[in-house]
This record gives C-alpha cells, structure tokens and sequence, in this order.
C-alpha cells in the first residue's frame, strides 16, 4: 500500500527486517468501520514478552512494560482525528505517528531504513526501533478507547519479520501470473471493493518448494486498476474511462490499494460517483447501468505486467 505517496509493505506480505512495514488495523462495530474515540498509543513488544500476559499489561490491564518501540499522535492532541491524517506522514520527520487511511482503517509504520525512535510516556524514555531489527515474532499493542464514556483498552496484534525473502538464484526467474475479477455483477449504488485475485507460477525446474512459497505470498509490490464503460448500444460513444490507471496511483493515498498476502488485488469503487462523470452530464455516456471492464497493471520483479480485460455488470 502507499502512505502520502509512500511505498510500505502490510504486515501479510512477508516483511523483512530492512523494509518499511505498515502495522495496519482495522476498526469494526456492528458490521461497519468505524473511528475509535482516541487511540492513545501503538507499542511494539517481542511476542515471547506476551506469553503471560502481566509481564507486559499491568493491574489496569494498561501496558506498564517499556517497549521495543512506540508510535503516538502525529500531532499535539491525542483526541483530534485531524492529528491522525495520513497527509502528515513523512518518512524522515513524522515517522512514529499513528495514521489514518479511512474510516475506521488506521496504520502505523516500523520504518527500519532509518534510526527510528519513539518517546514511551509510560516509563517517560525514548526508545528506538532498532531493537526490532532481528527476525521472529512480535505484537503490536494499541491502547484505544472506542467511546467517550469507555476505559481505555489495549488491542493485540501479531507481525514477524522475515530474512528469508533474501535468496541468490543462478538464472533468470520465470514468472508467470493469471488473473480473476472476482466480481461479476454490481448495483448501481453500491460502494463495493473489487477483488482481483492473482495465481503466480514459477517454472524453473530448480526452484524448491521453500523458495516457491514466498511468490505465493505477495510478490506483487505495486498496483494500479482501470474502470471502463463499454457501451453495446451503437448510439453512444465508447468505452469511457471510469477510472485510469494514472487516476487510481494518484489517489493511493487516500483511496489505497490494497494487496493481501496471497496477492489478491482489492480497490473500493463508488458506483453513486458514475453520474458526476463529464461524459454522462454531456449525455455521450449513455445508461449508467450496463457493461464495465476491470483491469489491473502490477510490478513483478523487473515486469510491469497488465492483465487481459474482465467484465461485470452493473443493474
């Protein structure tokens, strides 16, 4: 995913130990996402230190242990949502904030290409994410509050660190990938993610089962999706660009991307948006209901591949 037009890795993609990894979570209540009413901090513990849970939560089931690293409001106060815009993250300066992507989808970021630190207010000392430079498993601890009138309570997370997606190979890897829009048919109204999901295959014929595994988890670092209007009605123009490729790496930041550790490609789609389009005010559009096509272009190692169109209805 991106960050105000910054690349990190999700915690399912097999992060290493040199990348930046984005610690997302995501907020639901009564099936919908939702903003908690504050998150007071993220603090990162090895997950060893976890295993009884008194070692690292105290009598008030607060966090009373120093972590490893921690991460607060990207601004002065805490309970300002505005503190929390991603439009404030810098690699280099604001590093150790808390950020929101959406509603109710928040993220913080465990950059190990720079000397990171954090200031822990519990123990009142500054603390440096170099002591997560080793591989295993760690948590992710968030103290929130979900509403005005509740405590404060602390969510656990899992992540790990890997070194393994380093490996040396003596010739070309060949690659291949197959898509599937997994969507087929749409309402129009509905706000709906549209899921592209992606099968990788590596023919070398020296290639272990070991080495294999990690292209079946995310080995797509970069992704983009196209929307078009194909018009079967010979009156009108077409096909109309919904959304380009160009269109959908700029608003990465506040509409992202996503790509799941088993390389599924996902991005949100608002169909009430279709009637704002310049097309269909001029009347060239034709009916908002009908055929689309999906298309989805991704990095690959050293390829940008670009997928064969795939079609939904929308009724």
């Amino acid at each position: 995913m991106q960050l105000n037009n910054t690349v990190i890795v999700d915690r399912g993609n097999r992060p290493n130990v040199s990348q930046r990894v984005g610690l997302r979570v995501f907020f639901v209540n009564d099936g919908a996402y939702v903003d908690p009413y504050e998150i007071s901090s993220v603090q990162l513990f090895k997950k060893s230190e976890t295993l009884s849970p008194k070692t690292v939560i105290g009598d008030e089931n607060l966090v009373s242990s120093t972590p490893l690293m921690t991460f607060g409001a990207s601004g002065q106060t805490e309970t300002s949502h505005a503190n929390f815009d991603s439009s404030n993250y810098v690699p280099a300066t604001t590093a150790s904030g808390i950020y929101k992507v959406a509603t109710g989808d928040y993220v913080v970021v465990l950059d190990q290409t720079l000397a990171l630190s954090g200031y822990d207010t519990n123990t009142s000392t500054e603390v440096a994410a170099s002591s997560l430079s080793a591989v295993g498993d760690y948590v992710d601890l968030w103290t929130v509050k979900l509403d005005s009138a509740s405590k404060y309570q602390v969510i656990t997370n899992n992540f790990s660190l890997h070194e393994d997606t380093f490996f040396a190979f003596t010739e070309p890897l060949l690659l291949t990938t197959s898509n599937k829009l997994m969507n087929k048919k749409v309402r129009l109204g509905e706000k709906i993610d549209l899921k592209v999901a992606t099968e990788t295959t590596v023919q070398n014929q020296g290639m272990t089962d070991t080495l294999q595994n990690i292209f079946k988890d995310s080995v797509i670092t970069s992704a983009t999706m196209e929307i078009k209007k194909v018009n079967q009605d010979h009156n009108f123009d077409g096909p109309f660009t919904v959304s380009s490729f160009t269109e959908s790496a700029a608003t990465a930041s506040t509409q992202p991307i996503t790509i799941t550790k088993n390389n599924t490609i996902i991005m949100n789609w608002d169909t009430t948006q279709l009637n704002g389009l310049s097309s269909f005010t001029n009347g060239t559009f034709g009916s908002l209901t009908g055929t689309y096509s999906v298309q989805v272009k991704y990095t690959l190692l050293n390829q940008t591949i670009i997928s064969p169109l795939y079609y939904l209805t929308v009724s």
